[in-house]
């Protein structure tokens, strides 16, 4: 794996999980930089992370899993990192698909290569109400883009430099189904990689019936401003 990479990881709450996550990548990537950003967790996360010497970011608050993500992202530019891979801090993602996804960003040219839980293996299922919602947005994408994405809202994904300053661009973003549409929009190429994601065995998730409800409304908001601004940016070119 030629490409300098980081793999930035969001923590909210997740001292039950972040030292096996941490562990298991030094072992499948170890070519590969690590970053968590921990977002005003009021557990012992950032505890944890300082006691494994790992490198971090400590948010005074918590700014919510997009701005996190941006700050971790912001960091990768700075230090000229190629290539930036998000994951999830809760064990859910095997990070043996870390050097995966690289390798498929480096083989197919692509621009983002998202792991996708629905593409090919569709063994996870997850909660009715998350499913209907990813089913709808799926389908979205590919009325927006002319390309469907299977899987919108995967944590897991592997994205060139170029496209990650172009996603910092939209302060709006929560680098879910927003983010896709409008890197696709300035011509970014975006494919899938198939993975399988284990159930969360510890702490809790960010989503309730109440942001199932929130976050459909929030996220068409975002994927209109984001097509916007993408339109506008590119008659600006």
């Amino acid at each position: 794996m030629s490409l300098r990479t980081l793999a930035v990881i969001p923590a909210f709450n997740e001292a039950q999980t972040i030292a096996g996550v941490l562990q298991r990548l030094r072992e499948a990537a170890p070519q590969v930089d690590r970053l968590v950003v921990t977002d005003g967790s009021r557990d012992r996360t950032a505890d944890v992370v300082r006691s494994l010497g790992e490198r971090h970011l400590e948010l005074v608050c918590n700014v919510g899993y997009g701005r996190a993500l941006q700050a971790g992202i912001l960091y990768a530019m700075r230090r000229n990192y190629d290539v930036v891979v998000t994951l999830d801090a809760d064990g859910q993602h095997d990070p043996r698909d870390v050097p995966r996804l690289v390798q498929e960003l480096e083989a197919s040219g692509a621009d983002v290569i998202i792991g996708s839980r629905y593409v090919q293996a569709r063994s996870y299922s997850g909660p009715l109400g998350r499913r209907i919602g990813q089913a709808t947005f799926s389908i979205l994408t590919r009325l927006l883009m002319g390309q469907r994405i299977y899987d919108t809202t995967s944590g897991l994904k592997a994205l060139r430099a170029s496209a990650c300053g172009a996603a910092l661009e939209g302060r709006f973003l929560d680098f879910h189904t927003e983010v896709l549409v409008r890197l696709s929009m300035l011509g970014f190429r975006i494919a899938e990689l198939p993975i399988v994601v284990q159930e969360r065995t510890a702490g809790g998730s960010m989503y309730s019936f109440v942001s199932a409800v929130a976050y459909p409304v929030k996220t068409m908001l975002f994927i209109i401003t984001g097509m916007l601004d993408a339109s506008l940016r590119g008659r600006a070119k």
